[in-house]
């Protein structure tokens, strides 16, 4: 069976969610918040790596893909890339082995179905924003040589980044993907970080009030695609509530671009 959020499961079902997928999403949603809850409750911390010590790979294909995420970005949305590998780095157990090309190309390139030129026309058969980032990796990935696992595994990441949860089967790049991704955008996660740690990221990378102008882009998606995840994300679990509302934001909803 193809696992929701894939990019099979996206050419498949086009990335509509089905009703049993929505329950299991408002199941994994109810468990992370009280995880959350339970980590905060405990003032669990901790400092496995500092942000000086986090060097981006040099290669062909992530030199690319950084560029492109550059240039086809607003700059608002090149710097919440930036800044979700940094927290994906930041925010690794070190369990175990995570292919740092795969997982920056990923970071990279995540979020380019938002950008003008490169959104999803409506009455498009896919109904997800990430199939275009996953096409866009999967085709430099296969140029520059990489293997069909490798490239897979990147446009997997992709399309995946908006699950709540993503199975160990799945790799380690996809799970640090979502983490990475959900920590910029909402504050997802950042409660284990210390202070210091996430005012470098956002110094060095500010975030030119991501808060405010992504929720346009997010409402706007949700309207034109009633039935894929973000959507669902957005009606029935809170999730702009959460961008309104993360670490970064003051009690008016402006982002204040600090911890």
């Amino acid at each position: 069976m193809t696992s929701t959020g894939t990019v099979d499961w996206v050419h498949r079902r086009g990335g509509d969610l089905a009703f049993s997928e929505r329950l299991k999403f408002i199941y994994h949603g109810v468990r992370a918040l009280a995880a959350t809850k339970k980590r905060i409750r405990e003032s669990v911390k901790f400092r496995h790596m500092e942000f000086e010590d986090i060097v981006p790979p040099d290669s062909p294909t992530a030199t690319e893909a950084m560029a492109f995420s550059r240039e086809t970005s607003e700059p608002f949305l090149f710097n919440h890339c930036i800044r979700s590998y940094f927290w994906a780095r930041l925010l690794d157990d070190g369990s175990g082995p995570v292919d740092q090309e795969v997982l920056f190309t990923a970071l990279m390139l995540h979020d380019i179905g938002m950008n003008e030129g490169y959104v999803l026309d409506p009455s498009d058969k896919y109904k997800c924003f990430t199939i275009v980032g996953a096409r866009i990796a999967l085709e430099m990935a296969t140029r520059h040589g990489w293997s069909g696992k490798r490239a897979d595994l990147t446009a997997n990441a992709i399309t995946l980044h908006l699950n709540i949860a993503i199975g160990k089967e799945l790799g380690r790049e996809a799970a640090l993907t979502r983490i990475g991704a959900g920590g910029d955008i909402a504050g997802l996660g950042l409660d284990v970080l210390h202070k210091d740690q996430i005012n470098s990221v956002v110094e060095a990378y500010p975030r030119l009030d991501l808060s405010r102008k992504i929720l346009p882009i997010v409402e706007k998606e949700a309207e034109e695609r009633p039935c894929c995840r973000l959507a669902f994300m957005h009606k029935r679990l809170g999730f702009s509530d959460l961008i309104r509302n993360s670490r970064f934001t003051d009690r008016n909803g402006v982002d204040r671009g600090e911890a």
